[in-house]
């Protein structure tokens, strides 16, 4: 799973990161972003399939058949076709979440937790996600999650319990991943995990 992560970039970090960008307004009115730790139930940075920044809501609510409330901080890249409360985001409102590390927590033979800081090669990478209209709390929002898959090596030792990472889109793919009209076969190479080489961690401080 993806539950924290950091994004600390200038503005100029993420045009470099992201060339295609549209907006050149939303960075004058936000500026730098420096969130060291960034929750679940919190407004974050996404980028939509018009190459526009735009402000969602992390975890999507939905009802379920039982007329139950469901809530999704993540998505698995396995079945995310097939699950309701992402099947039609998926097909046509999938997102680039920014990001410069996420925290991912390693059991100790204690049962204790240590908290890892993980990243890759590129300065600022970007989250695979997808995005849709939900309530909360009585009002409708953008909201949004993360995708996730299969570890690789470094993950599968962090991440030790749950065994999932979070999907990176490679910086040459991002359009590919935001065009609706990339085949599902192609989508699915996209959400493989980086491999381990490209990936990067450090025992996280506090």
């Amino acid at each position: 799973m993806c539950g924290r992560y950091k994004l600390s970039a200038k503005r100029s970090d993420l045009e470099r990161a992201f060339p295609w960008l549209d907006d050149e307004e939303y960075f004058d009115i936000h500026g730098p972003y420096d969130r060291r730790e960034i929750f679940p139930g919190t407004n974050i940075l996404a980028l939509n399939n018009h190459r526009r920044p735009e402000e969602v809501w992390w975890t999507i609510r939905d009802r379920t058949w039982d007329d139950k409330m469901a809530s999704a901080i993540n998505a698995k890249a396995e079945t995310i076709q097939k699950v309701g409360m992402f099947r039609e985001a998926f097909k046509s409102d999938r997102v680039l979440i920014p990001a410069t590390a996420l925290y991912e927590w390693q059991e100790q033979p204690d049962k204790s937790k240590k908290k890892f800081e993980i990243w890759f090669d590129e300065a600022v990478f970007a989250f695979a996600g997808v995005a849709r209209d939900c309530e909360i709390k009585g009002e409708t929002k953008r909201c949004a999650v993360i995708i996730t898959t299969s570890p690789n090596d470094v993950f599968r030792e962090i991440h030790n319990t749950k065994m999932r990472q979070a999907v990176v889109i490679r910086g040459e793919d991002h359009e590919r991943w935001l065009d609706p009209k990339t085949p599902v076969d192609e989508l699915k190479r996209l959400m493989q995990p980086l491999p381990s080489e490209m990936t990067h961690a450090k025992p996280a401080e506090g």
